[in-house]
């Protein structure tokens, strides 16, 4: 298999190479959607595949499927080492490497979260679930947030505007039905709309004053990542998941009320607050 390894190039690659994009589709497509334009590529000087003209180091070379050496044990997104060991892979049989001059060889630190590691998977991983989310058609979605302290696969919230009854829970088991939430999702939190995901302090609050632990629900078997250190080494391919419902409940009659301020008063203080010192 010809294979080119690239060392330098747009960011917008760097975080499509660690984005859930579908096998039959490209990345140089997406990142040309991203960009509004195309991705300037030039043909490899050994391989026969289009290159970033634009990148800093690149390595041509083949793999060979009948070959093998010896890599790892590894540092882990995880902030654990894998736990396999040393680990028998397939490799690049080096033919070329072309550079820029002066060249800047780019890299990641791996390690603990957060690291700039977990920001790119919680970009994409997050993108992704929010995408597949969409295309099931469920209505009265309104954002997602996979943050980086679960680099962007081990823990999602979403907010949303229920609409009928069990609207919560089709969310719910949806997020861990996506081909992204089907591999190792463990914890899915859905709050109300007047929550926003990303706003974590806001999401606590959600999860302190409006979770109920008995309208929880434990899945027991789900696909788990063998780099989970949650489980042990040698049982790592079943997850249970926890989904959390953290919304006041769409049949509920009466609803607790919410203290809110009066608007004009808000107004009235905001324009004199620079006139009382604050």
């Amino acid at each position: 298999m010809p294979c080119a390894s690239i060392s330098g190039c747009d960011p917008i690659l760097f975080i499509l190479g660690a984005a859930r994009v579908g096998a039959f589709t490209s990345e140089y497509d997406v990142a040309g959607a991203f960009r509004g334009k195309a991705v300037e590529v030039v043909k490899g000087e050994v391989v026969d595949l289009p290159i970033p003209a634009h990148a800093e180091i690149v390595v041509e070379g083949f793999v060979d499927a009948e070959k093998f050496m010896e890599e790892g044990p590894f540092g882990e997104y995880t902030g654990y080492y894998s736990g396999v060991g040393t680990d028998p892979r397939n490799f690049i049989d080096v033919k070329c490497v072309t550079h820029r001059n002066n060249p800047i060889h780019w890299g990641t630190t791996v390690g603990r979260a957060v690291t700039d590691s977990h920001m790119v998977m919680a970009l994409s991983y997050g993108a992704t679930l929010w995408q597949q989310l969409n295309e099931m058609n469920i209505p009265g979605l309104k954002n997602c947030y996979c943050p980086p302290e679960g680099a962007g696969r081990f823990l999602a919230i979403i907010s949303m505007k229920q609409m009928y009854p069990g609207h919560v829970d089709q969310v719910l088991t949806a997020a861990i039905s996506t081909e992204m939430g089907a591999y190792g999702l463990k914890t899915v939190i859905v709050v109300d709309e007047d929550i926003d995901s990303w706003d974590i302090p806001r999401v606590m609050y959600a999860m302190s004053f409006r979770f109920q632990p008995n309208r929880c629900q434990i899945i027991k078997r789900g696909r788990s990542t063998p780099l989970d250190p949650s489980l042990p080494i040698n049982a790592r391919w079943i997850t249970g998941r926890l989904l959390m419902d953290c919304t006041i409940p769409y049949e509920w009659e009466p609803k607790p009320i919410q203290i809110k301020l009066d608007p004009k008063m808000v107004e009235r203080v905001k324009e004199r607050w620079s006139e009382l010192g604050f």
